[in-house]
C-alpha cells in the first residue's frame, strides 16, 4: 500500500520546532520510575489502564514507585508534573480499579482484614492539588466466597462495590453491594435475586453514569445470556435473555467467550464466541444490541468460523507453520462509531505452556456491524509479539484510540528488523489497514523492560503519551510525549 510519507507517522514533540521547544523550555521525555508488581495477574489484569488522559492538558498516572505503594501523579502536557501522592498497600493487598471524574481520581483496593474478611477500600485524591482523602470502607464480603468486585461509570461519577451471594459449587445465586457517587457518598444499598436463573457460571456487573446497574450472566451449561438492568428510580428489574448455545446442525454448541460493553448511545452490546463442545473447535461469533429504553434486542447475523475463514487467515501468515484449527483467540474490545457500527475486536494470545515460558500476541480478527446491527465487514489483522513471562502482556497485545472513523492500533513488533512502536490506521466504513508506520523510537530489545503499555493513552486524537525504553537510551524507562502526523 503507499505511503504518503517516507517519514516516521509519530513524532516526538521536543523537536516539533526551536521556537515552540524555547517557549515551552520543557522536554517531550522525562525518566519514569517502573516496578513490576508481581501481585498482578498479568493474563486478567484489574487495571489496564493507568494513565488517564485529562484533556489536552494532561493526565494522571498510577504507578508502582516502590514495593508496598503506589502513586498518583499529576503531569500537564509539557510532562511537568504538577503533585504526587503516595497510596501505601497493605500485604497482600490488590489494586482493583483506576478512575478519575471532573473532581478527583479514585482508587480502590481489595484485602483481607485481620478478621480474615474481605475488604474493599476507595482512595480518593483530589485533581487540583493532589490531596488525599481518608480510605473509605466499600464494602466487606466472607473470604469463602467469590472474590468481590467493583464497578466503574465511565465518568467515574458512580462506583457500584458488590459481593456474590452463592450455593454449592460457588454457583451465584445473587449479588448485593452499594453504590457510591464520585465524593464517595453512598448512595443506595443494591440487591440482585438471580436464583430463578439455573447454573449461573459468569456474572458481569457494569455501571453507567446515571447509576444503572447491569448484571450480565451466562447460564444453563453455558448456553443461555442474560441481561438484567437495575435503575435509581425503580426497583423493578427489566431482563432480556436468549439463548446462544445449544444443538446446532447437529453439534451442541457453548459460549466459550463473552465481552460486554455500554456504549455511548445508551445501549448495551454483548458479543460470544461458541464452540462445539465435542472437538473444542470455534463454531461462531455471536452479537446482540440490548436496548433496554425500547425493551427490544437486535441480533446481528452469525458469524460462522468455516474451513474457508481458517484457510484465509492461514493464507495472510507468512511466519510458516500454517494453523490446522482456529484456537487461544479471545474478544477483547467493543467500540462504537460516531455512525453506530460496531466493532468487535478479537486477538489471539497464549502462553507458549509450562512454567516460565514466553507469552504471545499474534493476529487480530474484526468484525463490523451497522446500526441495525446487519454485517458490515469482517478482516484480519497480522502480527506477532513475544514477551518473557515475567512481563506477559505488559508490553505487548495493543492500544486502540478511535478518532472519527479511523480506528488506531498501536503495537510494539519487529518489522523489517525494526524493534519499534507501530501504527496502523483502519477505515472503520470499510476495513481497510494502512500498512503499520513506525514511531522511529527504535526501542530497546534486550532482557529488560522497554515498553509498558498500560502507561499508553491518548489525551487528543493527535497527541499520546506513552512509557518506553528507546536503543539510543537504554538505561531506563521514559515518559515520552508523542505527535500523529
Amino acid at each position: 500500500m503507499k505511503t504518503r510519507s517516507f517519514l516516521p507517522l509519530l513524532l516526538l514533540l521536543v523537536l516539533l520546532s526551536a521556537t515552540t521547544a524555547a517557549a515551552q523550555g520543557r522536554k517531550a521525555a522525562i525518566p519514569f520510575t517502573y516496578l513490576p508488581d508481581n501481585n498482578e495477574d498479568q493474563y486478567n489484569q484489574s487495571i489496564t489502564s493507568k494513565t488517564l488522559p485529562l484533556g489536552a492538558d494532561g493526565f494522571v498516572i498510577l504507578s508502582r514507585n516502590k514495593p508496598g505503594e503506589y502513586a498518583i501523579e499529576r503531569y500537564n502536557a509539557a510532562l511537568k508534573k504538577a503533585w504526587s501522592t503516595a497510596i501505601p498497600l497493605a500485604a497482600e493487598e490488590t489494586l482493583e480499579a483506576f478512575t478519575r471524574n471532573e473532581e478527583a481520581a479514585l482508587v480502590v483496593t481489595h484485602r483481607h482484614d485481620e478478621k480474615g474478611n474481605q475488604v474493599l477500600y476507595a482512595h480518593r485524591v483530589n485533581l487540583q492539588n493532589g490531596q488525599k482523602d481518608k480510605p473509605v470502607l466499600l464494602l466487606e464480603a466472607p473470604a469463602d466466597i467469590r472474590k468481590a468486585g467493583v464497578a466503574l461509570s465511565p465518568d467515574g461519577t458512580k462506583l457500584l462495590a458488590y459481593r456474590f451471594h452463592v450455593g454449592g459449587s460457588q454457583v451465584v445465586q445473587g449479588i448485593s453491594g452499594s453504590l457510591y457517587d464520585g465524593k464517595l457518598q453512598k448512595l443506595k444499598d443494591t440487591k440482585y435475586n438471580l436464583s430463578d436463573l439455573r447454573g449461573i457460571v459468569s456474572a458481569e456487573v457494569i455501571v453507567n453514569d446515571a447509576g444503572d446497574q447491569f448484571i450480565s450472566l451466562i447460564s444453563e451449561n453455558m448456553e443461555r445470556l442474560t441481561v438484567r438492568q437495575y435503575t435509581l428510580k425503580s426497583p423493578e428489574a427489566k431482563g432480556m435473555s436468549v439463548l446462544v448455545g445449544g444443538m446446532f446442525d447437529g453439534k451442541k454448541v457453548y459460549i466459550m467467550d463473552s465481552k460486554y460493553a455500554l456504549q455511548p448511545n445508551g445501549n448495551l452490546y454483548g458479543v460470544v464466541l461458541t464452540a462445539d463442545e465435542k472437538t473444542g473447535d470455534y463454531y461462531s461469533l455471536k452479537a446482540v444490541k440490548f436496548d433496554f429504553e425500547n425493551e427490544d434486542m437486535v441480533f446481528a447475523e452469525e458469524f460462522r468460523f468455516t474451513p474457508e475463514y481458517l484457510a484465509s487467515v492461514n493464507k495472510l501468515d507468512k511466519s510458516g507453520a500454517k494453523a490446522s484449527r482456529l484456537e487461544d483467540i479471545y474478544l477483547t474490545d467493543l467500540i462504537l462509531t460516531p455512525e453506530e457500527k460496531l466493532i468487535v475486536l478479537a486477538e489471539k494470545k497464549y502462553m507458549e505452556g509450562g512454567e516460565n515460558s514466553p507469552y504471545y500476541a499474534k493476529e487480530m480478527h474484526l468484525f463490523a456491524y451497522d446500526q441495525f446491527m446487519g454485517t458490515a465487514w469482517s478482516s484480519v489483522l497480522m502480527k506477532s509479539q513475544k514477551a518473557p513471562a515475567d512481563e506477559a502482556f505488559t508490553g505487548i497485545s495493543y492500544r486502540y484510540h478511535l478518532s472519527g472513523n479511523t480506528l488506531n492500533l498501536l503495537t510494539l513488533e519487529e518489522l523489517d528488523g525494526k524493534h519499534d512502536l507501530y501504527l496502523r490506521r483502519i477505515d472503520t466504513n470499510t476495513g481497510k489497514a494502512e500498512a503499520p508506520k513506525a514511531a522511529g523510537l527504535n526501542v530497546a530489545d534486550d532482557k529488560d523492560i522497554s515498553y509498558v503499555k498500560d502507561f499508553t493513552a491518548w489525551l487528543t486524537d493527535r497527541d499520546l503519551v506513552t512509557v518506553v525504553r528507546p536503543s539510543k537510551k537504554a538505561n531506563s524507562l521514559q515518559l515520552r510525549r508523542l505527535q500523529i502526523k
